[in-house]
């Protein structure tokens, strides 16, 4: 394909691409930071229209009774009625948008699941285009679905998997669990690049001043709770720590958040500039993994995007979770992070410690993460991965 032809995307998704941080961020860092794709986004979040994006976009809405039904105490079930039928009729100004847009592809995010993704299947079935979905998530997270429906909702997510054209996975493991696709690929997240930014780094030295523990990221679900465990469990530890996220879902206790505000361990949200800059403040990165059984496929199967853009942060990163999740299994790889894999939060603050007290592991941590971080997952090279398959894909629907 000529390099000066850009292939053109019609994104449709829940996820829009923003500067922010996780799944948005990682598909911005594909689609608006490199010049290879030429996108228009259609999305059913608010979230597009909080950043000044160079791209054209439309904002759209389920029908105003449903939306007012999911405010009431049946939300549940129209909420399923949201996931399961809305996503076969297109909304008119998206298939106009779609039209005239004219695009190569259609992009959309698979999973969770979500009912713009089936939207997005019946726009490119229509505009006899490929199809291109990335399963970021299991079909379940963040999905406050009544028990009834799940297994509808997971015969939804593990149908639309082989009817998409290119699949992207976002770890071996989710690659494993959705099974065999004829043309199936794993796509890492694509984190922030090292680039020029590379330093000395120089170990932490206590000289009577504690270890700050840097974490960026979701305080929602499970993650809420187990921040609160542990930082209520370092209270008699030379350790101090900086949670940055959205307090809009964070699932910790109202008590804790008064708390955690006035102690200055709560930062509240910040650009990812901003995170950059606290981060070379910080001593530790610690990235948590829940464990319950609730959240063990997710776990398995997904793969952080925060644990790539510590990579660059040069710092050492501890990892919080079960044997079995994928940021546990990758760092072993590379021993790129040192791992605690009990829920018990005593024990991972005696991680923290121990890592802390010791500059020679610290160093060896870091050498490690930038080996990981060049041998596999430079920005480069998983875009190239995206890169290379959609080109493939068009080629062969030109033809």
């Amino acid at each position: 394909m000529p390099r000066d032809k850009r292939i053109r995307i019609f994104y449709l998704s829940y996820h829009p691409p923003v500067p922010s941080w996780g799944t948005a961020m990682s598909f911005y860092r594909h689609f608006v930071d490199r010049n290879d794709f030429e996108i228009f986004v259609a999305t059913d979040s608010a979230e597009v229209e909080q950043y000044n994006v160079p791209y054209p976009f439309l904002r759209f809405a389920v029908p105003k009774w449903l939306n007012r039904m999911q405010h009431t105490r049946f939300y549940r079930w129209f909420w399923h009625y949201n996931q399961s039928i809305a996503g076969y009729f297109v909304p008119h100004q998206v298939w106009q948008a779609a039209q005239a847009f004219r695009p190569d592809l259609v992009f959309t995010i698979a999973g969770s699941w979500n009912w713009t993704a089936r939207l997005a299947q019946r726009v490119a079935r229509r505009l006899r285009v490929p199809l291109v979905a990335s399963f970021n998530d299991w079909f379940d997270f963040g999905v406050l679905m009544h028990s009834s429906f799940r297994g509808s909702l997971e015969r939804a997510f593990r149908r639309f998997y082989p009817d998409c054209d290119l699949a992207f996975c976002t770890s071996e493991e989710m690659l494993e669990a959705l099974g065999p696709h004829p043309n199936a690929h794993v796509l890492y997240p694509i984190g922030t690049s090292m680039g020029d930014n590379q330093r000395d780094f120089v170990p932490f030295i206590s000289n009577g001043r504690p270890a700050t523990v840097f974490f960026a990221g979701s305080l929602s679900f499970w993650y809420g709770p187990m921040l609160e465990r542990l930082v209520l469990a370092s209270s008699d530890s030379p350790l101090r720590f900086k949670i940055f996220g959205s307090h809009i879902h964070a699932t910790w206790s109202r008590s804790f958040d008064t708390a955690a505000r006035a102690a200055g361990v709560y930062r509240g949200q910040v650009s990812f500039d901003q995170l950059k800059a606290h981060a070379q403040d910080a001593d530790l990165l610690l990235l948590p993994m829940g464990f319950g059984d609730e959240c063990a496929q997710i776990e398995r199967t997904s793969f952080k995007t925060k644990f790539l853009d510590y990579l660059t942060f040069q710092k050492p990163i501890v990892i919080w979770g079960p044997e079995y999740c994928s940021a546990v299994r990758i760092a072993r790889e590379f021993d790129a992070a040192e791992c605690y894999t009990s829920p018990d939060a005593a024990g991972c603050i005696a991680t923290l410690e121990n890592v802390a007290h010791s500059s020679e592991r610290q160093k060896q941590l870091v050498a490690n993460a930038h080996h990981m971080y060049q041998n596999r997952f430079e920005p480069s090279r998983i875009h190239a991965v995206l890169l290379s398959e959609c080109e493939k894909l068009v080629r062969r629907q030109r033809r």
